[in-house]
Order: structure tokens, then C-alpha cells, then sequence
């Protein structure tokens, strides 16, 4: 079975992979790129299944012949690396993050970083912006973000997966390059996957939310993101989770989907990986919350696993899916009901 697409979950996935091949002895082969590529390979059929953060609109969902769904919550980070700033140490807020990527500030002691950080040791080094490389769901996501918030990043820049950013930036292909690319250079700054940061232990920053509460990342805050939203109060599987009001929520919450053929061409390899994206319904939340990642309503869950009843064989009928729904309930020691 084979998945693509956005490399802000890969660490997730590779986790979900090792131990559902380790419960059912099924290799779930998962090529980490960006969410374009994800999309593009998912509609020529190259794989079993994608993830992006980039979701398509419903009309291309079924111009296309899939099914789409939300998989993962996780939170878009801002890191650092300013000699002498532990984690969690730097506030910064929308404003300051756009000039930064607007090319407006230089130096990590400029007096707007420093107003919003009294008491912290600011050296003057100089700001080092790094950015995805190509189209990124994880750069659409931000620049989102200071689009909504930051009037000035609106006019300029607005939200895009693959900007034309203004100033010299270092480029990464992937989440891992641009953790590897800021751990490794001093005055840099990035925007990664929460799990990302806290796997490198490097300085993710606090953010002021719409609340005007400078609030961590961590799955606390992405989880009241998700309760403060759409998705947690109507249970609606496309809403935004970006700059959501509440005291407590993250500012940058980014929602992965999982895309997959609606009619199957190859029966046995849909019902494997139906095997492998419902075990991660059922399975998963618990590891993915290990990561960094928030787990999903129950109500979006449910709708999830209904959504699975929709797949069809090749003939155009309904695959098996209440055998391998009592295989997987038995799986977990719960209670298999048939209806």
C-alpha cells in the first residue's frame, strides 16, 4: 500500500506504519513530499492515498472520483534560533512575524522584538527567514494566518501555498529540511509541525491569539482550537482552525486530510488501506497525541468512519467493510455491532 503528500504528519504516518504492520503484518509505504504533490498523485491514481493541507473543494472531490476527510489537527509553529531563548521563551504576535518575512526586521534585539519581550536577552543577531520550498500546504496555512490577522501582509503577500516572498530566504523541501535547516543556523527562523519542534527541542515561540493571550503551542491549545471551531461545534469537516477566539487557543491550527478513491480499481488494495485509515481512527489518536497532534472530535470520527461505507469495488458495489469493521473492533476489544 502506498500514501503521498504533505511532510507535516510524516512522522505520524511512519509511526501509524511501523506498528500497523507490526498488528497485521501490512507494509504501509508512505513518500513524504507536499500537499500539491499529494493532490496530483492522488488524481492520477499513482497512489493508494494522499494527505495534504491543502484540501480540495467538494466539487473537485467528486469531479475526481474521491472521497475526503480529516485525518489529523496539528499546529503550525514558528522556531527559532537565538542563542540564550529556551522554548517557549520568545513572544512574538502576527505583526512582528509579517514584518520578519516582510523583510522589515533585521536584528533580534530591534526594539518592536524587544517591546514585546521585556526582561529577555535579546542578542543583535542578524533574522534569517526559512521557508518551504514550492507549493506547501504548511506555507499556505501560515500565510493564512498573517493574511487574517496582519492588514499590512493582506495588501502585500495575502495567503498562497508557494509566495513570491519579498526578501533573500533559505528554502527546504520538506518539514524535516527546514527543522535541520533552522536547527542549523543561528538567527533563523521557521514554521513547522508541532511534533517537528518538540523532536528537535527547538525554541517554538508563543503566540498572541485573537484573545490578545500569548498562549504555547502544545496539544492543549490546538485542542481548544479545535473545540472553539467549526469542527469542534457543528462538526463540520472543512472548517478553519486559524486564529479561532478563546483565551486558550493556538493561534495556527492546521488540519490534515486524507484523500482516497470513491470507486475502487483494485479491490483488495482499497480495502487495505480502508484497513489501515480506519485502525487509525481507532488506533491512532493516542500516538498521534504522543506527537503533538490533537485528537479529532468524536462527531468528525463518526462521520469519518460512515464516509467508508461510500467506497465501492470495481463492479461498482460496496466494498466489505463490516467484515473488516468486526476484524478491527475484535482488533480492540470492543464490541462488534452490525446494522
Amino acid at each position: 500500500m502506498a500514501g503521498g503528500g504533505g511532510s507535516a504528519s510524516a512522522r505520524v504516518l511512519a509511526q501509524w506504519s511501523f506498528l500497523f504492520a507490526k498488528e497485521n503484518n501490512i507494509q504501509v509505504n508512505y513518500a513524504a513530499s507536499n500537499s500539491r504533490a499529494g493532490l496530483r498523485d492522488i488524481s492520477d491514481r499513482k497512489v493508494d492515498f494522499a494527505l495534504t493541507e491543502i484540501p480540495m473543494s467538494q466539487e473537485e472531490v467528486v469531479s475526481r472520483g474521491l472521497i475526503q476527510m480529516p485525518l489529523l489537527v496539528g499546529g503550525v509553529t514558528p522556531v527559532v534560533n537565538v542563542p540564550g531563548v529556551a522554548p517557549g521563551a520568545l513572544r512574538l504576535n502576527a505583526a512582528l512575524l509579517a514584518r520578519i518575512y516582510l523583510g522589515e526586521l533585521h536584528y533580534w534585539n530591534d526594539d518592536e522584538i524587544r517591546a514585546a519581550n521585556p526582561g529577555l536577552n535579546l542578542p543583535k543577531l542578524a533574522i534569517k527567514p526559512v521557508v518551504r520550498d514550492g507549493a506547501s500546504g504548511t506555507t499556505k496555512t501560515f500565510t493564512t494566518y498573517l493574511a487574517g490577522a496582519d492588514a499590512r501582509w493582506a495588501s502585500r503577500m495575502g495567503a498562497s501555498e508557494a509566495p513570491a516572498w519579498p526578501v533573500p530566504v533559505a528554502k527546504a523541501a520538506t518539514t524535516s529540511a527546514m527543522t535541520e535547516q533552522v536547527h542549523g543556523t543561528p538567527g533563523a527562523i521557521g514554521y513547522i509541525a508541532l511534533d517537528e519542534a518538540l523532536r528537535a527541542k527547538l525554541a517554538y515561540v508563543q503566540l498572541r491569539n485573537r484573545s490578545g493571550r500569548y498562549v504555547a503551542p502544545s496539544v492543549s491549545s490546538i485542542s481548544a482550537a479545535i473545540m472553539m471551531s467549526g469542527l469542534g461545534q457543528g462538526g463540520s469537516q472543512a472548517a478553519s482552525l486559524i486564529d479561532v477566539t478563546g483565551e486558550a487557543t493556538w493561534p495556527i491550527g492546521e488540519v490534515t486530510y486524507v484523500l482516497f478513491e470513491r470507486k475502487a480499481r483494485q479491490a483488495d488494495r482499497a480495502r487495505t488501506s480502508l484497513r489501515f485509515l480506519y485502525w487509525a481512527q481507532l488506533r491512532g489518536d493516542q500516538f498521534a497525541a504522543d506527537a503533538g497532534f490533537a485528537p479529532l472530535p468524536a462527531s468528525i470520527q463518526a462521520k469519518n468512519i460512515a464516509l467508508f461505507r461510500d467506497v465501492m469495488g470495481p463492479d461498482g458495489a460496496p466494498l466489505d467493510f463490516l467484515a473488516m469493521r468486526a476484524r478491527l473492533l475484535a482488533l480492540v476489544g470492543q464490541p462488534v455491532t452490525r446494522s
